[in-house]
């Protein structure tokens, strides 16, 4: 007897994400829409990462540790329906998250990002959220990224969007050498270049856990750092990113200046610089010494 294909094939990349993985496969199964399969991209973890997926009912594909872009092309190669959902693995899902992004891409639109939210913690916590990170965070979507009147953006979170299948492959799909960071940004880049829109869905929310301490931020800042370097070599200049990031400043600072929480952000905003710059230069000289050797 013929299998029948899911609807949609939900991708989740993971590499050692057993303490906190247990939440997406929980939220899934409240899902108001339940034609879908669940494919799991195990990107070399060592933990029980992979156990715990497989006994949620995944499918489970293990790799070698290759990074989040190689995984996510690997979750899209491996999934059967012609209309894929990706969500990170340290997150969860709206009831009903599915549900929109099969309705959207069904009324058209060829791809769709969603909501971002981070439940309040700390007030570091909130304070690292306000800046906007990941997925417009407490700042929100609409601050990080400008939307126009119909509700395109030019922005794919990639850890909260959906698209379909054939049109993503036929642009590669995400670039496994942006190992750390900005495949999805290099994505919404090939895809607008290809004429397609990007759809921002305000109700396709995805709830991602808050960064709660100084070092895991600036950990997060220095990755970021390095990433930029390798998007720099894809891209070539960073002018239209500094604009960005100078609007949302601006929004930033709109949104907070009578909170006592704006201080504190603008101090994070200015130490993220700074660690970002160390990560983009300890990224260079590795890469210029690994280039220079005979």
């Amino acid at each position: 007897m013929k299998e029948t294909k899911p609807k949609i094939s939900v991708v989740i990349c993971a590499y050692n994400a057993a303490d906190c993985i247990q939440g997406i496969f929980d939220s899934l199964k409240r899902q108001t829409f339940t034609d879908f399969e669940i494919v799991v991209a195990n990107d070399g973890s060592t933990d029980k990462t992979a156990d715990i997926a497989r006994a949620n009912g995944s499918n489970v594909i293990d790799m070698k540790h290759e990074g989040l872009s190689a995984a996510r092309n690997v979750g899209i190669n491996n999934s059967r329906a012609d209309i894929i959902a990706i969500i990170d693995a340290d997150c969860y899902a709206e009831e009903n998250w599915v549900e929109e992004i099969y309705n959207s891409i069904l009324s058209g639109e060829v791809v769709v990002t969603g909501n971002t939210k981070i439940p309040k913690s700390t007030f570091l916590g909130d304070c690292i959220s306000g800046l906007g990170y990941p997925g417009g965070g407490h700042l929100g979507f609409h601050n990080m990224w400008p939307i126009d009147v119909d509700g395109y953006t030019n922005h794919i979170a990639g850890g909260n969007c959906g698209f379909r299948k054939n049109e993503i492959l036929k642009l590669g799909a995400f670039n496994k050498d942006l190992t750390i960071t900005a495949d999805d940004v290099y994505l919404s880049i090939k895809v607008l270049k290809k004429g397609l829109k990007i759809k921002y869905n305000p109700n396709i929310i995805m709830y991602h856990r808050p960064r709660k301490d100084l070092q895991s931020f600036l950990k997060w800042h220095y990755s970021r750092g390095k990433g930029s370097y390798l998007f720099k070599q894809k891209v070539g200049s960073f002018g239209d990113f500094y604009k960005l990031r100078i609007w949302s400043t601006k929004n930033m600072i709109k949104k907070y200046w009578r909170s006592p929480k704006i201080f504190l952000m603008i101090a994070l905003l200015f130490l993220s610089f700074l660690t970002q710059k160390v990560g983009y230069l300890n990224e260079s000289m590795k890469t210029n010494k690994y280039e220079e050797r005979p």
